[in-house]
């Protein structure tokens, strides 16, 4: 093993041990949960914002395509929903993703 990898092991072994021993450790890990928290709460309102943004496109394409071949307004309307299914995708993979790295 080299040299800087050893180096870059025992400082995450130091960073580690002051995180879980000390009491600055602790206040440290208090803040990175809250900010956590903080980017959870954020991220699920965009992506719920985003979900809201592609129902309401839905509708507003709907009126303004009626004169394209209904081919060309499902495929219209399939896009929107896809970008809509993502977006809930992405708020769900969001919030397990912080769940565990908080829990």
């Amino acid at each position: 093993m080299s040299k800087g990898k050893i180096v870059a092991l025992a400082a995450i072994g130091v960073a580690a041990v002051l995180l879980l021993s000390t009491d600055k450790g602790k206040k440290i890990r208090k803040q990175i949960a809250e900010a956590s928290e903080d980017w959870s709460e954020t991220l699920g309102e965009l992506a719920d914002k985003a979900v809201c943004s592609a129902k309401d496109l839905k509708k507003l394409v709907s009126k303004e395509i009626k004169g394209l071949s209904s081919d060309a307004r499902e495929k219209i309307t399939n896009i929107i929903d896809e970008g809509s299914k993502r977006a809930k995708k992405l708020r769900k993979e969001v919030a397990e993703a912080v769940e565990t790295e908080v829990g």
